[in-house]
């Protein structure tokens, strides 16, 4: 069934325009707020100070059957201490994501601005990302209805593409009634190129059409104690022609070592999530964070794909030391 309807989908991409999200779903979109949002802030920075943080993580969507999402994707994230009116942020990333026959994978780099006098309290940032991806389409991983069909397109085609993402990012640690408290809000444009290219297949030509992509997230740490806090936070997302979509997540962390949270979405999709810190594991101003989500369909309307589930490790230092 799902080798028929991937065929329904080839034919459906190759004979019209189709409008939907095409940047992959995280569950625990704090971990990858480098994808996101190119001048976000890594919030382990803002509140433990870590300003180097190398990360990678491995999500796989609906894992009722095999052709379905398999996202992996690393980043590096460095903030600069140079003591003036501002700070730099810059990172790099690396994603592959393949969901059946169709598959994209890009390198980014980006480069951002924080205008603060202490980094560590708050500040405005603006980024900038650039880079380049990769779009394919395997033809030897679709089985058509009718095998030996002539009229079945030999559809393997390549095509690599630039882009371009924008974005702005607020944090404070707060004063007054709140204090210790941080918030956090960004807003992002991280496929801000659109329109249509046509790559040519053979003696035909493929229409291959990117749409641009808005994201807004925000947070609030109340924190109990210095180790304790709960969180929450959003992440919205629109794109033009598809449904607009909203999480929402809470996660309490009792004490430094241990966090778990819950979330759901608009979508009808419920996030559960889980992590371990380990500071102090390669040395003294060092950190080691591995985190596990799990999200599944509660809508009245769910398909029968199963649950997705999302792993990442993160290794944190302080240089500001």
């Amino acid at each position: 069934m799902l080798r028929i309807t991937l065929s329904f989908v080839c034919c459906l991409w190759f004979s019209m325009s189709l409008y939907a999200q095409q940047l992959p779903y995280f569950t625990q979109f704090r971990q990858h707020q480098p994808l996101l949002n190119p001048a976000s802030i890594n919030s382990d920075f803002f509140l433990y100070e870590y300003n180097v943080s190398l990360a990678t993580s491995y999500r796989m969507q609906w894992i009722s059957h095999p052709e379905t999402p398999r996202t992996l994707q690393a980043t590096g994230e460095f903030i600069s201490d140079f003591g003036g009116a501002f700070e730099l942020v810059t990172g790099l990333s690396v994603l592959q994501d393949r969901t059946g026959p169709f598959g994209s994978s890009g390198v980014q780099g980006r480069i951002g601005s924080i205008f603060t006098n202490d980094p560590y309290f708050g500040g405005l940032s603006v980024g900038l990302s650039i880079g380049m991806v990769n779009h394919r389409v395997s033809s030897n991983r679709i089985t058509w209805k009718d095998l030996g069909d002539p009229l079945a397109p030999d559809i393997d085609f390549s095509v690599n593409q630039p882009e371009v993402g924008l974005g702005v990012f607020y944090y404070r640690r707060m004063e007054g009634a709140l204090d210790g408290d941080n918030i956090y809000l960004g807003l992002s444009a991280p496929q801000l190129l659109h329109g249509n290219s046509l790559v040519p297949v053979g003696e035909d030509f493929i229409p291959l059409r990117r749409v641009a992509h808005y994201y807004a997230t925000a947070g609030w740490y109340h924190f109990f104690n210095q180790e304790a806090f709960l969180e929450t936070s959003m992440w919205a997302k629109y794109t033009p022609g598809a449904p607009f979509n909203l999480d929402i997540y809470g996660r309490f962390q009792p004490a430094r070592p241990v966090w778990f949270g819950a979330g759901f979405g608009i979508n009808g999709l419920a996030h559960l999530e889980a992590g371990f810190n380990v500071p102090g594991l390669l040395f003294e101003d060092a950190s080691l964070k591995i985190g596990y989500g799990f999200d599944y369909n509660i809508s009245a309307f769910d398909l029968p794909l199963g649950a997705s589930h999302e792993l990442h490790l993160t290794i944190l230092f302080d240089t500001y030391r």
